[in-house]
């Protein structure tokens, strides 16, 4: 009787926030769905956004708890999609000429590509977008059961690539790269602050970003 009270409350401490939010207290999210997603351009890069996934899996399979972004491409090039260090364990999958399997095809898919392993997984990918075009970005859970996923997890979805910003090393934004951008990103060295963090996949303020900031110092424009 003992062991079955232990096993009953282990399984309420693993399972019950998402239960409980699945239950009628789950906050729906501006982004819920396709319709709602969220739309950003080049323009809008380096693209970072921290909020809460959804209340319902709106596509079949994977990602579960899903939201929605839209990205409308202005240069053909290289782009990141990061979720590094994310809650649970993050997925992001990537259509093209329309949102979801019903309207798009099915483009890419990242899972475990961040530092971490399951179920604190997240992913991150790099891929090569045409100027035009329109892609819309889906992100939730592997999984739709805690500890992997649950209704309302907070996530970070970071979007790096060209842009009109020729000063993305301006951390401090002075209207120069300089000293005090080299302080503020040898402040955050090692932690994964997005305003320090400059190159991709910024999931930690590294070698990458100090390099980067170097190669752009002076007078922005």
């Amino acid at each position: 009787m003992r062991v079955l009270l232990l096993s009953t409350i282990a399984c309420l401490v693993m399972f019950g926030a998402a239960t409980a939010v699945s239950a009628g207290t789950c906050v729906v999210p501006a982004n819920e769905d396709c319709d709602s997603a969220i739309v950003f351009s080049n323009v809008n890069l380096p693209f970072t956004r921290s909020s809460i996934l959804g209340c319902v899996n709106d596509e079949v399979d994977k990602p579960y708890w899903d939201v929605f972004y839209r990205f409308d491409c202005d240069t053909t090039a290289a782009y990141t999609f990061a979720m590094c260090d994310s809650d649970g364990d993050t997925y992001i999958r990537i259509y093209e000429n329309g949102c979801g399997w019903s309207d798009g095809d099915e483009l890419a898919v990242a899972d475990d590509e961040c530092p971490g392993s399951p179920p604190n997984a997240d992913p991150v990918l790099t891929i090569e977008l045409s100027a035009g075009e329109s892609y819309w970005i889906e992100v939730g859970t592997w999984r739709d059961q805690a500890p992997w996923g649950a209704p309302n997890l907070p996530y970070t979805l970071q979007v790096t690539g060209p842009d009109d910003n020729t000063c993305a090393s301006d951390i401090t934004e002075n209207g120069a790269v300089d000293v005090f951008d080299l302080l503020l990103l040898l402040e955050n060295w090692g932690t994964s602050n997005p305003g320090a963090a400059i190159a991709a996949p910024l999931n930690v303020v590294d070698v990458f970003d100090l390099l980067q900031l170097l190669e752009e110092w002076g007078a922005c424009g």
